[in-house]
């Protein structure tokens, strides 16, 4: 029984934190970075130049990477960039039937 109870407060934690989105400030994962875990559109404050977006496939979360207005990505795999071909400043996260707009 005490395993069953283990098993279920780490699957519930998994659920509370399934995606993530790393944003650094410069290429290959340097300089400034922050962290996002939470649905919601995001403006770290500086040029993203390497991310990382880890998404379990049965979340149904997905990112769309933006410059300003303008669509420059979107996952919903996990994927990641240490020279991302496009710059972008703003990351919009959602779930599920969420629009996903710059």
């Amino acid at each position: 029984m005490m395993l069953f109870k283990f098993i279920f407060v780490l699957l519930i934690a998994q659920l509370a934190s399934a995606f993530y989105f790393e944003a650094w400030s410069q290429p290959n994962y340097h300089g400034a970075a922050k962290t996002y875990t939470h649905r919601g559109t995001f403006r770290p404050g500086y040029t993203i130049k390497s991310y990382k977006w880890d998404s379990p496939i049965w979340d149904d979360c997905c990112v769309r990477m933006c410059n300003g207005n303008r669509n420059v990505g979107y996952y919903c795999s996990s994927h990641s960039s240490g020279q991302p071909s496009a710059n972008f400043n703003k990351v919009v996260i959602g779930c599920g039937n969420e629009q996903l707009i710059c």
